[in-house]
């Protein structure tokens, strides 16, 4: 199973938040292949507007690997 790991994304300005999916059997890294730093990570807004005001992304490397996963499960 999977699970989703939100952070700061430092390379667009103004801040935004960014998922990164990550292994429940291994939470140091995301799927990508990023180091996961706890003290990085973000608890973003119950009503969904975001840590910083602005839209959400989702790390396509992250979505990619978990798609092609899902699609060998399912042959």
């Amino acid at each position: 199973m999977y699970e989703m790991w939100a952070e700061h994304d430092p390379a667009v300005t103004p801040p935004a938040v960014v998922w990164h999916v990550v292994a429940k059997d291994d939470a140091t890294s995301s799927l990508c292949g990023r180091f996961l730093e706890p003290s990085q990570r973000v608890v973003p807004a119950a009503d969904g507007t975001g840590s910083a005001g602005g839209p959400d992304r989702y790390c396509d490397p992250c979505l990619v690997t978990v798609r092609e996963a899902l699609a060998a499960s399912a042959r």
